[in-house]
């Protein structure tokens, strides 16, 4: 069974670097930030999580924002209070984090996140694309250190597209990532956002994205997941036919052609324990 989520409102993205962005990536240029709610300073994040709770009932958040020129999520001053967050609040927090070290993973698996969502990208395209030079080793080294040293779930994303819309060592990613034994693989694809230098790039075709998907299939013993990222419309239904009907999609964010299907009101990077435990909640508040 395919499930179809719809994280708002109930699982917000919140940018920690407001709407600033040193990374400036060629797709994004931290545009995409100003979708996002938005503080600057670790006293906001827990004044803003509770009342999202207390207004939204969210169940959890996406802790994100603009990377540093290492691209890192600067995220240690935060932590404390994501600690707190999580003991007061009970929520699920997933951190969007770029590149690690062990350090930083182990802060993140101290401060009890459950989840990292990380996206992988090749170091062509991190060079030319991101502004970054990161060696095939490195990228591994990190993804190790994650798991080894991180939160207990671990959710690998892949741009489809990052390299100028074309595809590029997608394969390659999928078959770093095949190592670790992922439960899932969140695949997006690239979006045309107005004012960046991508702004006029054609993304990847359906069909394109369609052949990533069937390899990750083949390589991968796990979920496959649709992401947000994606261009939607026509793009969309098509992509989505497409997938639907060879079987090669477990999850789908807001999908164009599931619509009598149920949303699941959080993130598609959840592992399945963390998504029983939501509903089950869900479902004991609505009873009440």
């Amino acid at each position: 069974m395919v499930k179809a989520y719809m994280p708002l409102p109930k699982f917000p993205s919140i940018s920690i670097t407001g709407s600033k962005c040193s990374l400036k990536c060629k797709f994004c240029e931290g545009k995409v930030l100003n979708e996002m709610v938005q503080i600057n300073r670790p006293e906001e994040l827990l004044q803003l999580l509770r009342h999202l709770k207390r207004k939204r009932r969210i169940v959890g958040c996406l802790i994100s924002g603009g990377f540093d020129r290492k691209g890192r999520l600067p995220i240690k001053p935060y932590l404390k209070v994501l600690k707190e967050a999580k003991k007061e609040l009970d929520i699920i927090i997933s951190v969007h984090t770029g590149i690690v070290c062990k350090e930083y993973a182990e802060k993140l698996r101290d401060a009890n996140i459950d989840i990292v969502d990380f996206n992988l990208q090749d170091p062509l395209t991190m060079r030319e694309i991101m502004g970054l030079n990161y060696s095939w080793e490195e990228i591994e080294n990190s993804i190790t250190v994650l798991y080894d040293y991180g939160p207990p779930y671990i959710a690998p994303h892949i741009l489809i597209g990052a390299y100028y819309g074309r595809k590029h060592k997608e394969e390659k990613l999928i078959d770093l990532i095949s190592k670790f034994k992922p439960y899932i693989l969140v695949l997006l694809s690239l979006v045309n956002v107005k004012g960046t230098a991508f702004e006029n790039i054609s993304p990847p075709t359906p069909e394109e994205v369609y052949s990533i998907f069937k390899y990750a299939r083949r390589k991968l013993d796990c979920e496959l997941a649709l992401g947000c990222m994606r261009p939607r419309g026509r793009y969309s239904e098509k992509l989505e036919k497409i997938l639907l009907q060879e079987k090669l999609v477990d999850r789908i964010v807001l999908p164009s052609c599931m619509k009598n299907e149920k949303l699941l009101p959080f993130c598609c990077s959840l592992p399945e324990e963390l998504e029983r435990k939501i509903i089950s909640e869900i479902d004991a508040k609505n009873t009440v």
